[in-house]
């Protein structure tokens, strides 16, 4: 379970996300979608303590989170950032056992396990993470995630940049790892394709608020809501 509650922040004195409230229960996947620059980034940060927090609270599990987002991490909350964020010179195989081994995991484990997941990158695990693709650096972000046995994964933007074969792959390995491992997923995106095919509801965030709450079947078949909300 994952709640963000009355949740105001931004970067020094500018505020860009006001009184913003959701709810990921165990197991779900949910969408976050809207336009760019509406703050969808921002509240990710928020919820990972990468920015301070004005106001509001971040519940992992029941539990107040920690300020530091080290110590999220290590109370089950991931986060595969916009941008990845690789390190660029370790190898993807240290990328993961780092992850894994900073949070109390063993690394070899999971690195094997990250390659029963995404064996596109078994050919690469020993080159350095600065020399993959963009989409091998994003999948290589989400295993990383992964190797610090989350129970509640934030991504932002996972689509961004990436083609779509390989979209399709991240998509499909998320609803596997849902299913087999009951990993709770809020997922910041503008791609409303790719959030229909995994998440089961939504919020949808306009001037740094969240504007409504709606259901997949809803937001799939109401293209007016689509169109004014997304642009799409």
């Amino acid at each position: 379970m994952f709640r963000i509650s009355n949740a105001t922040g931004g970067y020094g004195k500018t505020i860009i996300i006001r009184d913003v409230s959701l709810y990921v229960g165990s197991g779900d996947v949910v969408a976050l979608l809207g336009r760019n620059g509406v703050g969808k980034s921002t509240l990710m940060r928020y919820a990972t303590g990468l920015i301070p927090a004005i106001a509001g609270t971040v519940e992992i599990d029941g539990l107040a989170a920690p300020a530091a987002p080290a110590r999220r991490a290590r109370h089950g909350l991931g986060y595969v950032p916009q941008g990845r964020f690789v390190f660029p010179r370790m190898t993807a195989l240290e990328n993961i056992a780092v992850a894994a081994e900073s949070n109390g995991h063993n690394g070899k484990e999971a690195v094997e396990e990250a390659l029963t997941y995404f064996p596109m990158l078994k050919p690469k695990v020993h080159d350095l993470a600065g020399g993959l693709s963009g989409g091998q650096q994003q999948v290589l972000a989400l295993a990383r995630a992964l190797a610090i046995r989350p129970t509640v994964l934030l991504l932002d933007e996972p689509t961004e940049g990436v083609q779509p074969s390989i979209v399709d792959e991240i998509a499909g390995v998320l609803k596997r790892i849902n299913i087999e491992r009951g990993i709770a997923m809020l997922v910041a995106e503008q791609d409303l394709d790719f959030c229909l095919s995994i998440a089961n509801r939504a919020y949808v965030m306009e001037k740094g608020a969240i504007r409504m709450e709606t259901d997949r079947a809803t937001l799939e078949r109401d293209k007016a809501l689509q169109q004014e909300l997304l642009g799409v």
